[in-house]
């Protein structure tokens, strides 16, 4: 379990190095843009899912927390969809992109603000577990990757 966490920690790390240019550091929010993964990545993303739920299921009397590793797994697919370039990639989708990636992350930040006002009021002394947090990241991958899907497509429906 700790070289599957291992390894996806260094995936993610590599795939924000990508993702984020060296031009970051400006503060023209204007001027900044991602570099967006190449559409084959969404393959990537369902072969890697595939197999890994596979091998969950296959291993899954070895495997410890297997909430926790098979939504991991839908949070990397999920990153790998999100930023990967649509076929006709242009201005507009990229303002969609970001508009619903600004939309998920406020989410993620209220959900857990909710969830930290209801921890204090909890007499219990339980910590945040690690699939709460892996859920509410999901959550708004997956809010952020419907909104911008369902937009493009209402839009180009509109547009035909």
């Amino acid at each position: 379990m700790k070289a599957y966490s291992i390894i996806v920690f260094c995936i993610y790390i590599g795939l924000l190095a990508y993702i984020i240019p060296s031009s970051a550091l400006s503060f023209d929010l204007y001027e900044r843009k991602f570099r967006l993964l190449p559409n084959w990545f969404k393959a990537v993303a369902l072969i890697f899912t595939t197999v890994a739920l596979l091998a969950i299921l296959i291993f899954r009397n070895a495997i410890e927390n297997m909430n926790e590793m098979i939504i991991s797994v839908f949070n990397l697919a999920l990153f790998l969809i999100f930023f990967s370039k649509e076929k006709t990639e242009d201005e507009f989708s990229e303002q969609v992109r970001f508009k619903a990636f600004a939309y998920s992350f406020v989410g993620f930040v209220a959900m857990c603000c909710a969830l930290g006002a209801s921890r204090i009021n909890d007499s219990g002394n339980r910590d945040w577990s690690n699939f709460i947090i892996q859920a509410f990241m999901g959550g708004g991958l997956l809010i952020a990757t419907l909104y911008f899907y369902f937009t493009l497509y209402k839009l180009r429906k509109e547009n035909n």
